[in-house]
């Protein structure tokens, strides 16, 4: 029988939760619904546009007006999962078996990320907004991080986690996580002849 015991606030987005005999960690979603709500406008904009002469679009179809419906169709299909993730999306972390795992998804639809502990360093918390523009953008809760909170190195890729947290939450995952990985994650690694 799965248990799932009633999870514990830690944090205002963060919540620890048992399951399985398993301690993880659950980030719930920040709700950016100004930034959802124009997208999906746009997205229905361009169908109601597409569709707007229906029995023109029937009489005279062509190839381009069919990848121009497919286009379309795959964008609304995104953005509804953007605004469904926004409220529904969770980022799970635990460590299990010798491996980070990183579970994104809405329910049981969700997408998971595995991570050997022993190939892991530089461990550490950041602003989010300190890269790039320092705009928040849409979190597609299936794809993976672009940004976040947490970000460490995985031979010579960066994975980023809790996009959805402030520096000070990240903070509280990386004293978590640092609990349960070997002190070798918050090792600096020297990479191509200099610090990083």
């Amino acid at each position: 029988m799965d248990l799932l015991t009633p999870s514990t606030p830690i944090g205002p987005r963060l919540r620890l939760e048992w399951y399985r005999g398993v301690q993880r960690l659950r980030i719930v979603p920040r709700r950016n619904l100004k930034l959802i709500a124009i997208a999906l406008g746009g997205v229905l904009f361009g169908v109601v546009k597409e569709f707007r002469g229906i029995d023109d679009f029937f009489h005279q179809r062509s190839w381009l007006s069919d990848i121009i419906v497919a286009a379309i169709g795959l964008g609304f299909v995104f953005w509804l999962v953007a605004f469904v993730s926004e409220f529904f999306g969770t980022e799970i972390i635990s460590v299990e078996r010798g491996e980070l795992v990183i579970s994104r998804g809405i329910g049981s639809l969700r997408r998971e990320f595995r991570y050997p502990v022993s190939d892991i360093s530089e461990l550490v918390s950041r602003d989010p907004s300190a890269e790039g523009d320092g705009r928040q953008g849409v979190h597609h809760i299936l794809a993976r991080a672009k940004n976040g909170a947490v970000k460490f190195e995985y031979g010579d890729e960066e994975v980023y986690l809790a996009e959805t947290l402030d520096e000070e939450g990240g903070e509280t995952v990386v004293d978590w996580l640092r609990r349960r990985l070997p002190s070798s994650a918050s090792d600096v690694m020297l990479r191509r002849g200099r610090f990083r």
